[in-house]
C-alpha cells in the first residue's frame, strides 16, 4: 500500500522523533518506513494513521499530488547550439596543434577543452545543519522523492544531481557512488571537485563503489547504512525540469557538535567552493543561530559575484537563506517576524566584514533591505510558504544567471578570437623577418653568442634573485603575522570586547549567541586585508624577477636588445601563465597573475583564468586583488569555522546572570578566556603559514618552468638562425602552421549575443 506517511506527518506539523515516541519505535525506523511505506506492518500502520486521525480506507482513497518542482526552462539552449557549431568548426577546419616552439600560443585543441568548461551548467548547492531538511527541499525543487531524507543526519555523501540528458552514453544506470580518490588532490591532499571528471569513463569505473537504481542512494549515501564503505560522493541522473538549468548538489549537513572537522563537514566545505548559487537551510524555529551565522560568513566569501558580469543581476541574487520546517504551528505573522529578525541579525553581524567585501567587489550598496530579500521560507504542504522561493529561484536560474554567464563567455570568446589572432600574426611577422633579413640574422647570431657565453653568469644571478624573492616571501609572512598579532591583541582584550558588546547588543541572549561569531568575522576580515596588502607588495617582487629575463646585462650589453627586439622576444608572460595553470595552490601568486591586464590570449593555456573569471574577476581588471579574499577564505574558511563554533557552544553554557559585575563585563571575560583556551590566534597563524607556504611553493614551480622555457628559447634561436637550408625549411614549416592557426582563430564563428551586459 503506497500511503504517503511523510506527507501526512508534514501536514500536521509533527517531527519524526514525535511520531517515533508515540509509536514506540526509533526515528530511524520512521525515516525508513516513510521511504518505503509498503513495508510497514499492518498493525503498526493502523496505529500510525490514527495519529493523523485517519483510517486505512481514507488514507488509500486520497491521492497524493506529485511535487511539481520548478521549471526554469532551457536558458542555455542557444549557447549550447553555438558551442556545438564551434566544435563542428574545429573538427572541419583541420587546424594544426603541433607547434614546436617555446611558449607556443593557444591551440585549437586548447579551445576544444575550454568549450567543455563553457558547457558545464551552474551548480545549485544546498547546505545547512544536519536537521535542516535539505534533502526534502531538494526533492521538492526536483519534483521527486528520490533523495533520502530523515531526521537524523542522513546524507553522508556529496550528491550531484544532473539531468538525464547529461548522462554519458557509456553509463546506463541512475546512480554512481564513488570514493574520495575519484577526485584529483591539491598539494594539501584535499579533493579538487571537478564535475568534468564525471564524464571520464575510465576514472568512474576505477573508483566506482556501487552503481544502480535510486535505492543505491539509500544503501550507500546515508548514515547508518554501509558506513564501513568509504563513499565520498554520488552522481544521480534524473529527468527533472530544474536540471535543464543547473546541477543540484545536496551536501552533507553540518553537525550540531563543536567537532567541525568531521568527514561530513569536510565534504560539505569542499563542494561548497564550486557553488554558483547557494541555498542555506535553517529551521524556522531557532532560525540562523550563532553557528549558522559563522557558516554563512564563510560560505558567502566563497560565493561568486555575478553582479560583476551583468548590471541586471540582482544584488546577492545567488544567495538564498531558507527557513525550513515552516510548519502550520507557526503563524504567518510569526514566520515573517522570524525572517525579519534573522535578516537584521545577519546584517548587523556581517555588514562590516563579508558584506563590505562584497560591496567592494560588486560596487553595490547592499543595504539591510536588500539582505532581507534573500530570506525565504519553505513548507511543502503550504504553497504560500514556498512559492516566493520557487519563483525567485526560477527567475535566477532561468534568466539572471544565464545572462551573467553568457555575457562572461561572450566576452571571453571575443578575447580568445581577437588576442590569439593578433598573437599568431605577430609571430608570423617575426619569423618572416628572420628568414628574409640576412643582416638581421648576422646580428642575431652575434647577440646569441653573447647570451650563450654569459649564460653561466646569468644563471648565478638568477639563483641569487630567486633566493631574494624567497627571503622576501618569508619577510612578508612575518609582517603578516606581526600585524595580525597586533590587531588580535587590540580586539581580544576584555575592555575592547566589553565595548563591542555595549555598542552592538542590547539583549543578553543575542550577545551570548552571536558575539563569538562577530569577533571571528572581524579577525578573518583583518586577515584578508593584510593578505591583500602584502600580496600587492609581492607583485612588485615578482614583476622585477621575471622581467629580468629579457633585461639581463652582461658587461654593458643588455639582453633586452635581442630578446625584446622586433625579431624575437622571450614571452615570459606566456611562460608564467602556462606555469600557473599547473598549480593547485596559489597563495599570493593569484593576485599577481590577474594583474597582467587583458588575459584573453592566455585563457586557453591557463585554466586558472577561468577559475578567476568564475570569481567575477574581469580581464581588464587593474590591481589584481579582487579574488584574493575568496582564495584566503578557501584556505582559512574551515579552520575559522571550527574556531567560531567551538567558542559559540562554549558561551551557550555560560551563566551570565549569577554574577555581581555587569553581564557585559562577565561575557567579555568569558569570550576572551575561551578564545585563549581554544588557541584562536594560533589557528589563524596556521592559515597565514599555509598562504605564504603556498606562495613559496608556487613561486619555485613557476620559476622552474620559466627557466626551462628560457633554455628552450635559446636552443630554438640557435636552430632558426643557423645559416643552413634545414634552418630555413624549419622556419617555413613553422610559419605555415602559424598561418593555419591564425586563420583558424580569425575565422571563429562567434557573433554577438542578445543580452546587454
Amino acid at each position: 500500500m503506497n500511503i504517503d506517511l511523510l506527507r501526512y506527518r508534514q501536514k500536521v506539523g509533527m517531527g519524526q522523533v514525535q511520531v517515533a515516541y508515540i509509536l514506540g519505535i526509533s526515528h530511524e525506523e520512521v525515516s525508513i518506513y516513510e521511504q518505503k511505506p509498503e513495508t510497514v506492518p499492518m498493525g503498526l500502520l493502523v496505529k500510525w494513521l490514527g495519529i493523523f486521525g485517519l483510517d486505512i480506507a481514507t488514507a488509500m482513497s486520497v491521492s497524493t499530488p506529485p511535487l511539481k518542482g520548478i521549471a526554469p526552462g532551457t536558458p542555455y539552449a542557444e549557447l549550447y547550439h553555438k558551442l556545438n557549431l564551434l566544435n563542428q568548426y574545429i573538427d572541419a577546419t583541420h587546424p594544426l596543434d603541433k607547434l614546436d616552439i617555446p611558449t607556443p600560443p593557444a591551440t585549437p585543441h586548447d579551445l576544444k577543452k575550454q568549450l567543455k568548461l563553457y558547457k558545464q551548467k551552474p551548480n545549485l548547492a544546498l547546505t545547512g545543519g544536519f536537521d535542516a531538511g535539505k534533502s526534502h527541499l531538494a526533492n521538492a525543487l526536483l519534483g521527486s522523492k528520490n533523495l533520502p531524507v530523515g531526521y537524523q543526519p542522513a546524507t553522508r555523501v556529496i550528491t550531484f544531481v544532473r539531468h538525464v540528458e547529461d548522462r554519458p552514453q557509456w553509463f546506463k544506470q541512475d546512480v554512481l557512488v564513488f570514493d574520495e580518490n575519484f577526485w584529483l588532490k591539491d598539494e594539501s591532499g584535499k579533493p579538487i571537485i571537478d564535475l568534468l571528471l564525471l564524464n571520464d569513463k575510465e576514472r568512474c569505473e576505477q573508483y566506482c563503489l556501487q552503481a544502480g537504481n535510486f535505492h543505491i542512494l539509500q544503501e550507500y549515501g546515508v548514515h547508518g547504512s554501509n558506513d564501513d564503505v568509504a563513499a565520498h560522493a554520488a552522481v544521480v541522473y534524473m529527468d527533472s525540469p530544474l536540471l535543464k538549468a543547473c546541477n543540484l548538489i545536496d551536501l552533507p549537513g553540518y553537525s550540531d557538535q563543536p567537532d567541525e572537522v568531521s568527514k561530513d563537514v569536510e565534504k560539505a566545505t569542499s563542494a561548497a567552493q564550486i557553488a554558483d548559487i547557494l541555498l542555506y537551510a535553517s529551521p524556522a524555529k531557532g532560525h540562523i543561530n550563532g553557528q549558522d551565522m559563522i557558516r554563512l560568513g564563510g560560505l558567502l566569501r566563497l560565493l561568486p559575484a555575478p553582479e560583476t558580469e551583468c548590471n541586471n543581476f540582482p544584488t546577492l541574487g545567488n544567495f538564498f537563506i531558507v527557513a525550513t520546517h515552516a510548519d502550520p504551528s507557526i503563524s504567518d505573522h510569526q514566520l515573517k517576524e522570524i525572517s525579519d529578525k534573522a535578516s537584521k541579525r545577519f546584517y548587523k553581524n556581517l555588514s562590516e566584514t563579508v558584506l563590505e567585501r562584497r560591496r567592494e567587489k560588486t560596487n553595490r550598496a547592499i543595504t539591510e533591505a536588500e539582505v532581507r530579500e534573500r530570506f525565504f521560507t519553505f513548507w511543502a504542504e503550504r504553497p504560500d510558504r514556498c512559492q516566493h522561493l520557487f519563483d525567485e529561484l526560477t527567475n535566477i536560474l532561468g534568466d539572471s544567471l544565464p545572462q551573467a554567464r553568457i555575457c562572461r563567455i561572450d566576452r571571453e570568446m571575443k578575447a580568445i578570437k581577437e588576442d590569439n589572432t593578433k598573437k599568431y600574426t605577430s609571430l608570423i611577422d617575426t619569423y618572416n623577418i628572420s628568414i628574409a633579413d640576412i643582416e638581421a640574422q648576422n646580428t642575431q647570431r652575434s647577440q646569441l653568442s653573447v647570451l650563450t657565453e654569459n649564460e653561466s653568469v646569468r644563471q648565478q644571478e638568477n639563483k641569487l634573485k630567486r633566493d631574494n624573492v624567497r627571503k622576501n616571501i618569508d619577510k612578508l609572512k612575518k609582517n603578516t603575522e606581526i600585524d595580525f598579532q597586533k590587531y588580535t591583541e587590540q580586539l581580544l582584550n576584555v575592555d575592547a570586547v566589553e565595548q563591542i558588546i555595549r555598542q552592538k547588543y542590547d539583549d543578553k541572549r543575542e550577545a551570548q549567541e552571536y558575539l563569538a561569531g562577530y569577533l571571528v568575522e572581524k579577525l578573518q576580515n583583518e586577515l584578508e586585508k593584510l593578505m591583500k596588502e602584502n600580496s600587492e607588495k609581492f607583485k612588485i617582487e615578482l614583476d622585477t624577477f621575471f622581467q629580468g629575463y629579457p633585461e639581463a646585462e652582461f658587461n654593458g650589453y643588455k639582453s633586452a636588445e635581442y630578446t625584446n627586439s622586433k625579431t624575437f622576444r622571450f614571452d615570459w608572460e606566456a611562460s608564467v601563465m602556462g606555469a600557473v595553470a599547473g598549480l593547485s595552490s596559489f597563495g599570493a601568486l593569484a593576485a599577481w597573475a590577474i594583474s597582467f591586464g587583458n588575459l584573453g590570449g592566455y585563457i586557453l593555456v591557463a585554466k586558472f583564468v577561468s577559475f578567476l573569471s568564475a570569481l567575477g574577476v574581469g580581464f581588464g581588471f587593474s590591481g589584481g586583488t579582487a579574488g584574493i579574499m575568496t582564495l584566503v577564505a578557501a584556505i582559512g574558511g574551515p579552520i575559522v569555522l571550527g574556531i567560531g563554533l567551538s567558542v559559540t557552544i562554549g558561551l551557550a553554557v555560560a551563566n551570565l546572570w549569577s554574577w555581581t559585575e555587569s553581564w557585559q563585563k562577565h561575557l567579555a571575560k568569558k569570550v576572551v578566556k575561551d578564545f585563549e583556551k581554544q588557541s584562536v590566534y594560533e589557528q589563524f597563524l596556521k592559515v597565514i603559514d599555509k598562504f605564504w607556504q603556498d606562495t613559496d611553493n608556487g613561486f619555485e614551480k613557476v620559476a622552474d618552468v620559466v627557466e626551462g622555457d628560457w633554455n628552450k628559447y635559446l636552443e630554438h634561436q640557435r636552430e632558426i638562425i643557423s645559416p643552413t637550408i634545414e634552418s630555413k625549411d624549419c622556419i617555413k614549416e613553422i610559419i605555415e602552421i602559424l598561418k593555419v592557426n591564425r586563420d583558424f582563430f580569425a575565422g571563429i564563428p562567434w557573433f554577438n549575443i542578445k543580452y546587454q551586459c
